[in-house]
């Protein structure tokens, strides 16, 4: 059996699939991919080296906001029917998400959680379900290993996503942030700190062409072998006990208001009996009956998920913009406001339409979940300022100044477009220039993630095949240049119909697989395409942004 996280959601189910697991001779495996990137791989070798010694302290970090995804599928689609939320996004909390961080943790230092405590969040982002969901915050949990060491293990969602990850060590330490890996060995506090670059080892070749960082490989493969040779998988039934009830027993220790709780080893019976009959769990959100209360639907609540997906994408964009330009005097480089205001610019007419669905559902269904999500996010996009006469046209000066000011107003890669999802199996190092039969239209851009998002043009059909984004730059005479690009899956780029550039082994997430290309721009119009492999439908999407004279623009 492979099961995706979470392994279980009480105590009692977690002893019922170990006593069936055992008393049937299984193989159990959770399919927790996290702790399997190069890096940390490459830092559980060298902790079992004793590079480190003993884990003293660690942090580790899953914060993520994704607010759309509770009224979305992972593809970026509405949630049908309408009225209705994510199945479990929406209300699951985030203690129950703890595997993404501690797993990493347990992974690398070889050691199991003991304690846990967690103490409550009472502040909340905008645009998350209340009542059992109780997500939009932080959930942040000290536990205690069996080697005595510490770990800050955080999850949630809030106005700053993070993935940081700290270890400190009796004779070393590391950390891995956006800059990369860096390590700090001596055993002093002032020891030399220097960059390290981790390399696959073993097996990572193969892992490196796969989904999430190598880590979708890895726990296949681990499962595979577990089953022909018996082999203990990382994450087999007794360790996925060990990374899941930490987060059962940290949402119970926060709704009492931060008292420890242990965290049995399901590996001993004794264990197991004392929480045979602990069926606590959280309480789940009504997904059936949906955001409404059961209440007769007019047509736009029955399109709510695609008006709530609407206005989480909108909202943000106004929100960026003026809470920027109230600080914009102290940005390193003011120049990087312009890319800001010209999104809302750009989204600007779908700001609009939105906000008008929103606040006719609002009115029709007052006091319902609904409404109150709606509301909260008309709130953070400053509706009355955003949809008042005038505003539109100042917002249209502002953007002229500053690309007069800047002289960046012809920089952007302007006129995005993607094609449909082709059936094209070819792979990316053969794939050319596409045909004049392929058709483009609009992409949507997710703000959020910092990416243009492919996965509208998935919809119901097979996932692989091959997209087609093409851009257009112009340039004022004839100038060397950088174009930086970025996808999640493999892709070939064309620059005035010339391949510039390969990337076949890119995957997951996006930051990882850029380049910056040097190119040669022709004075006016140049022509950028991006060929894309959709990565069986793991791939969401890609960046684009040209560098002229040392300014950045997208």
């Amino acid at each position: 059996m492979l099961s995706e996280v979470t392994a279980f959601f009480s105590m009692a189910e977690g002893v019922q699939l170990v006593e069936e697991v055992e008393k049937r001779g299984l193989v159990y495996n959770l399919a927790e991919n996290y702790p399997f990137s190069a890096a940390n791989m490459w830092l559980a070798n060298r902790w079992r080296e004793g590079l480190f010694g003993d884990m003293m302290y660690a942090e580790y970090e899953y914060v993520h906001e994704c607010r759309s995804l509770a009224y979305t599928y992972i593809d970026g689609l509405p949630v049908q029917p309408g009225h209705t939320v994510h199945n479990w996004r929406s209300w699951f909390n985030f203690h129950y998400y703890c595997t993404h961080s501690l797993g990493p943790v347990m992974l690398i230092t070889g050691t199991r959680p003991t304690m846990v405590e967690a103490f409550p969040s009472q502040s909340h982002i905008a645009g998350y379900l209340a009542g059992p969901a109780d997500n939009g915050t932080m959930t942040p949990s000290l536990i205690q290993m069996n080697n005595g060491g510490i770990v800050r293990n955080l999850m949630g969602a809030t106005t700053n996503d993070t993935h940081h990850q700290r270890i400190w060590g009796t004779r070393g330490a590391f950390e891995i942030g956006h800059d990369g890996v860096r390590l700090r060995l001596g055993a002093s506090g002032v020891s030399p700190k220097l960059q390290v670059n981790p390399r696959w080892e073993g097996l990572g070749e193969l892992a490196a062409q796969t989904g999430h960082g190598g880590g979708d490989f890895w726990t296949l493969y681990y499962f595979a072998r577990e089953i022909f040779t018996g082999e203990p998988a990382p994450w087999n039934i007794y360790a996925s006990c060990d990374v899941t009830i930490p987060g059962i027993q940290a949402l119970r220790s926060s709704n009492e208001g931060g008292q420890p709780k242990e965290v049995p080893d399901f590996r001993n019976k004794a264990d197991r009996d004392r929480y045979r009959d602990d069926d606590w769990q959280q309480e789940r959100y009504d997904v059936k009956r949906g955001v409404f209360g059961g209440a007769t639907l007019n047509d736009q609540a029955a399109n709510f998920s695609t008006t709530m997906k609407a206005v989480v994408t909108s909202a943000p964009l106004f929100r960026a913009y003026v809470d920027w330009k109230k600080v914009q005097a102290a940005l390193d480089q003011p120049e990087q406001i312009l890319p800001v205001a010209m999104q809302l610019l750009d989204g600007y007419d779908a700001l609009v339409a939105c906000y008008r669905d929103a606040r006719a559902i609002i009115a029709a269904y007052p006091g319902t979940d609904g409404a109150k999500v709606l509301a909260e996010m008309l709130e953070v996009g400053g509706e009355s300022e955003a949809l008042a006469a005038g505003f539109l046209a100042a917002l249209k000066r502002d953007v002229a100044a500053l690309q007069k000011k800047y002289d960046v107003g012809q920089n952007a890669l302007k006129q995005i477009r993607a094609s449909a999802l082709l059936p094209d199996r070819t792979r990316i190092n053969a794939v050319r220039y596409p045909g004049k039969t392929v058709q483009f239209s609009a992409i949507e851009y997710n703000l959020p993630g910092a990416h243009f998002d492919i996965r509208s043009r998935y919809g119901g059909k097979p996932k692989d095949g091959l997209i087609y984004v093409r851009g257009f730059f112009t340039a004022k005479k004839a100038d060397a240049g950088q174009l930086r690009v970025g996808a999640d899956g493999p892709f070939k780029v064309f620059v005035n119909r010339k391949e510039v550039a390969c990337r076949p082994q890119a995957t997951n997430p996006i930051t990882a697989h850029s380049s910056t290309l040097n190119v040669h721009w022709q004075p006016g119009k140049n022509e950028i395409v991006l060929a894309i492999r959709t990565n069986q439908g793991r791939a969401w999407g890609f960046t684009s942004s040209v560098l002229l004279a040392n300014r950045p623009a997208r």
